[in-house]
């Protein structure tokens, strides 16, 4: 018996459309697909893109919420954001190979991403 909410996952659109937008959405909403004309990494393919990228985002996350930023002295890489666990500042850094992984443990295309002066977030050219 399935109680209502649980185990369920709902996929909103019109019925033509939703087959070809699961197949190209991972269970935790974000694209599978890499974005096209910028620079993107697969972390768990990919070599780490070296200091020059200060912060990544999962392609389709919002930065403010829920990014991933080089700790200091190249120790690893570390989420911040809204989203992010209040222990953040407990939490060991990851190894560049888990950034891009969602809450369903799947491996997401990653594009660097900056701070500008008034706080917002940009996706780096």
């Amino acid at each position: 018996m399935l109680i209502s909410g649980v185990g369920v996952e709902l996929i909103r659109g019109n019925s033509a459309d939703i087959g070809s937008r699961s197949a190209n959405l991972c269970r935790c909403g974000l694209p599978m697909q890499p974005p096209g004309g910028i620079a993107w990494w697969r972390p768990d393919l990919d070599a780490d893109p070296g200091p020059r990228v200060r912060a990544v985002v999962r392609y389709g996350d919002k930065p403010e919420l829920r990014r991933v930023e080089r700790v200091s002295g190249n120790a690893g890489w570390a989420e911040h954001g809204a989203m992010v666990g209040f222990y953040q500042d407990r939490t060991p850094p990851m190894l560049w190979s888990r950034v891009g992984r969602c809450w369903a443990d799947t491996p997401h295309p990653v594009v660097a991403v900056r701070e500008d002066a008034d706080g917002t977030w940009k996706l780096s050219a």
